[in-house]
């Protein structure tokens, strides 16, 4: 199984919806993997952010405020939790 498995796993159990997976196959990974390791840890991180933006209330300058946020403290240099974007063609 490939890492982008495992992550689409670990992203579900982060939000709480099913994993498709064991826990503890999850885990195993997890433990074994440094860039599965380090992709959690981003995700946690942006997913209290999200959440702490999203407590300060519902407003127009919400979405601004977020990917402001993103884009000066995100997944180092706008990478997404999984890797570089792909080119643009």
């Amino acid at each position: 199984m490939r890492c982008a498995q495992f992550r689409t796993a670990l992203s579900a159990r982060l939000d709480g919806e099913p994993t498709g997976l064991p826990g503890s196959r999850l885990d195993r990974h997890v433990a074994r993997c440094a860039g599965c390791r380090a992709w959690l840890e981003r995700a946690g991180q942006l997913r209290g952010r999200v959440r702490a933006s999203a407590a300060d209330g519902p407003s127009e300058e919400w979405s601004a405020r977020l990917l402001n946020g993103l884009g000066t403290q995100g997944l180092g240099g706008g990478q997404a939790p999984d890797g570089p974007e792909p080119a643009e063609r």
